[in-house]
């Protein structure tokens, strides 16, 4: 099976209880703002679907959140796990895994990835340099936070 999974972790300089809110919040903004996949694109038939994404957010308590695309032939699943560090920050553990459903999709995400040989490095760099902003972004005071304003980092061109 053709899985791309990747984990990161920074400590943010915020309490977990303010964090995991703030993850919530800027989970539900992801959901919201995802542009629809458009039909007869390539992501559309890579994903055997178009339209909106259904995502689902799941707050499992104040050391996890999840969340993961519901419908398609190649899903993505994400997580983030918090825990309190010692000197009263917080730990953050992102976790991001695509997962193709059966054996078409197994095969249509092993093409992609031998066709963009560089796209699973470009993720993971991607994945790494949203983490270093949204630990910045999380550490902010309340006055200061706003979850309209942070910008995901766009994937580095290769």
């Amino acid at each position: 099976m053709t899985d791309l999974e990747h984990r990161a972790s920074r400590i943010v300089d915020q309490r977990p209880g303010v964090v995991h809110d703030r993850l919530l919040e800027l989970a539900a903004r992801l959901r919201d703002e995802l542009p629809p996949v458009e039909p007869g694109t390539q992501a559309a038939s890579a994903l055997g679907t178009s339209g909106r994404l259904a995502v689902e957010i799941v707050d499992r308590g104040p050391g996890r959140i999840e969340l993961r695309t519901v419908e398609g032939r190649i899903r993505g699943e994400g997580s983030a796990d918090l825990a309190p560090t010692a000197d009263g920050r917080t730990s953050v553990t992102v976790a991001i895994e695509i997962q193709p459903q059966g054996f078409a999709a197994n095969l249509v995400l092993g093409v992609a990835l031998k066709t963009m040989p560089h796209l699973e490095r470009r993720l993971v760099d991607g994945l790494e340099a949203n983490m270093d902003s949204l630990a910045v972004e999380l550490a902010k005071p309340d006055g200061e936070w706003d979850p309209a304003s942070w910008q995901p980092v766009p994937l580095p061109d290769r």
